[in-house]
């Protein structure tokens, strides 16, 4: 069974308490400061009626990132600033292209650690379709550091990834996959090994350590998503006790 551990508070001061090396990856999506408190929605995102914003409403613990950019920006470098440190193999962060003024942010310039590997996930779609560009329908997942271990099967999954977004979800306003930390974990983590995430939000990364047997350590400001990833991880380590005990 995975050992999980899971921390409700500042995600900066809780990495600033671990000692350098002591996981064996990181992997994380962190918010991405596009959703200001002076957001419109628009389309389908609207009510008709009260032109509410349903998508982030129907979530139970969602809230507005509207940090000045560069002070976003240097708050998230020194956060996985900190992921680097604590990591002896390698630090995966999801993060996308967003638009300034017209002009794209794109990720790779925010930080300057060396990118060993860079992964494209296609989301299928695009909620911007009114943009004025080619509607945004992807992500980026960069790897930062060399991984300890490698999965040599795992090369055939190629650096683009088809992957649905998460539509039935209702406890996060942007969850992504379970599939995308599942493949990462299970690439470039050592079996029995750590996996850290410090933006656990309603735990997805922790669920994926469960089902691919690996130990987690998580950090998650927010009471309401800690009580949900909490949930989440416990039903999947039921599950996974039932399915060992039925083996």
């Amino acid at each position: 069974m995975s050992k999980i551990t899971l921390h409700q508070g500042d995600c900066l001061e809780y990495l600033k308490t671990l000692e350098p090396g002591s996981v064996d990856a990181v992997v994380t999506s962190p918010p991405y400061n596009t959703l200001p408190a002076s957001h419109k929605p628009s389309g389908f995102r609207a009510d008709r009626k009260t032109g509410v914003d349903k998508w982030a409403m129907k979530c139970a613990h969602g809230y507005f990132d509207q940090r000045p950019e560069q002070e976003y920006q240097s708050w998230l470098i020194d956060i996985l600033t900190e992921c680097v440190r604590v990591c002896r193999g390698i630090v995966w962060v999801n993060h996308k292209v967003r638009y300034r003024e017209g002009v794209a942010l794109h990720p790779a310039r925010m930080f300057s650690w060396p990118i060993y590997s860079e992964i494209i996930w296609d989301r299928g779609g695009s909620m911007a379709l009114n943009c004025q560009r080619f509607a945004p329908s992807h992500e980026m997942i960069l790897g930062f550091g060399r991984p300890v271990w490698w999965n040599q099967k795992l090369n055939k999954l190629c650096s683009v990834w088809k992957i649905s977004q998460e539509m039935n979800r209702t406890d996060h306003p942007c969850p992504y996959p379970l599939e995308i930390p599942k493949r990462l974990i299970e690439a470039s983590c050592p079996p029995n090994g750590i996996v850290l995430d410090p933006f656990s939000g309603s735990g997805t990364t922790g669920v994926a350590c469960v089902r691919t047997g690996r130990n987690f350590l998580g950090c998650e400001i927010d009471p309401g998503y800690y009580a949900i990833a909490q949930r989440r991880i416990a039903d999947e380590q039921a599950k996974t006790a039932l399915l060992e005990t039925a083996s």
